[in-house]
């Protein structure tokens, strides 16, 4: 490789670096707005969400309801003739 050549890759990787560098400062400079806003965006989020809790269906009866309030069963057939086999043997 020539002199020219090393000379090149050197300011090549000098470059690189300054482009590496000149991002890393931007980021830095703008993380504090950045993390306000997300803080805004949660708390807006946070405080205008509707959470009905008791609306919520509870898949611990097995009855589900519907957004009219209707009872609704789910739609899964119970296993027929199954047969499971000890993972150990």
């Amino acid at each position: 490789m020539s002199f020219w050549g090393i000379v090149g890759l050197v300011l090549g990787a000098a470059v690189i670096l300054i482009l590496l560098f000149a991002f890393f400062h931007i980021l830095f400079m703008l993380l504090p707005a950045i993390i306000i806003i997300a803080v805004i965006i949660w708390l807006i989020n946070h405080f205008t969400k509707n959470d009905d809790y008791e609306n919520r269906p509870s898949s611990s009866n097995g009855n589900w309801t519907n957004w009219q309030g209707n009872s609704v069963k789910p739609k899964r057939k119970k296993a027929r003739n199954v047969k499971t086999k000890d993972v150990d043997k």
